[in-house]
């Protein structure tokens, strides 16, 4: 992945053995124009938000791309730094609740470019590949679960506080936070709850692929000035920092574990150009994500990201590519003027 000046790219939700998990709520709530793709898989939209967001790179923004969870190869959304403006593809991001649709948010259809006669006599068997996504989706979870159970050890996490305030009410997640109380969940509650305090953005550097994790690390932390902890005394050391950094009131970026989302496994400070991180950012075994996958999780995988190029290739056949290649250019001229009058 080459990485290009202003350009960063992460992962706004994640597969987790907690759950399917999004930071994207949180994200949100400070961003003033969100334009939002709708449409089945395989029109267009990922392509598009590629291509707007390098366009409006190349001009001079500063651009985080957000990579799809459930395929790290697929752009879920780009978000322009400093500026508040968004873009997002409704079909690869967990359901979110709109503040004022048609107004803060812009909904673009991709449908219309769409033979949805042809789209028709294919229904039953998008239907069935549809489900069968949702399945497999639960069963990686499980799959994780099983194989990735135990807590790392030797991590940064967050305690509980009980004053704390939470934002958990605008998190998706996959799984019934009431039934398990006194679980690991409480524990990510706490996490969450400490991080509202100050003006942090969470999310993940790490994406599940069938073939192991993809590690966005070392390209993420390129331009950083990059402080490594290593020993015993790593997780006091991760402590006083972050605590440190909420009394100044600093603007912090905190990498999460893929796995264990109350683990932090680095604290990054965009304004002083500084990354402070758990052993190496190269080393996927420093973050305890070395142990292979089992042939089960990585079947189910496999078949997920199959079921996945089947529904992509059902609507490409029936897709009118240059109306979007039009529509495409239409709505970067929109952002661009948006994008003056957010300045």
């Amino acid at each position: 992945m080459v990485q290009k000046p202003g350009v960063r790219h992460y992962f706004a939700e994640g597969v987790t053995n907690r759950g399917y998990i999004s930071f994207l709520p949180n994200m949100m709530s400070e961003w003033e124009r969100t334009y939002v793709l709708m449409g089945g898989p395989g029109t267009g939209k990922s392509t598009m938000i590629k291509m707007i967001g390098l366009e409006i790179l190349d001009r001079g923004y500063e651009v985080d791309f957000m990579r799809s969870a459930r395929d790290p190869d697929s752009m879920a959304g780009f978000n322009v730094r400093n500026n508040n403006l968004a873009m997002l593809d409704q079909y690869e991001v967990a359901p979110l609740r709109w503040r004022a649709p048609g107004i803060i948010e812009h909904f673009v259809d991709f449908t219309p470019f769409c033979d949805t006669q042809k789209l028709e006599h294919q229904r039953e068997r998008i239907l069935g590949l549809e489900n069968e996504e949702k399945k497999l989706q639960q069963e990686i979870g499980v799959r994780l679960a099983e194989e990735f159970g135990e807590k790392a050890r030797g991590k940064r996490t967050i305690e509980p506080e009980p004053q704390g305030r939470s934002w958990l009410k605008n998190i998706y997640l996959s799984i019934d936070q009431d039934e398990e109380k006194d679980g690991p969940w409480s524990k990510v509650q706490g996490a969450l709850r400490q991080l509202q305090k100050s003006k942090v953005t969470s999310f993940f550097l790490h994406g599940l692929d069938s073939e192991g994790w993809l590690n966005f690390a070392p390209h993420y932390l390129t331009d950083y000035d990059q402080i490594r902890l290593e020993g015993k005394e790593t997780s006091d050391a991760m402590d006083w920092v972050l605590k440190e950094a909420e009394q100044l009131g600093q603007v912090i970026d905190i990498v999460l574990h893929p796995l264990y989302p109350e683990v932090i496994i680095g604290i990054i400070f965009p304004q002083r150009n500084l990354a402070i991180w758990q052993g190496s950012p190269e080393q996927l075994t420093d973050q305890g994500l070395d142990r292979p996958f089992s042939e089960e999780l990585k079947s189910s995988l496999i078949k997920f990201q199959d079921a996945r190029q089947l529904l992509k290739s059902i609507y490409m056949e029936v897709n009118d590519f240059s109306r979007v290649d039009q529509l495409r250019d239409e709505l970067l001229t929109k952002i661009l003027r948006d994008l003056e009058g957010l300045k």
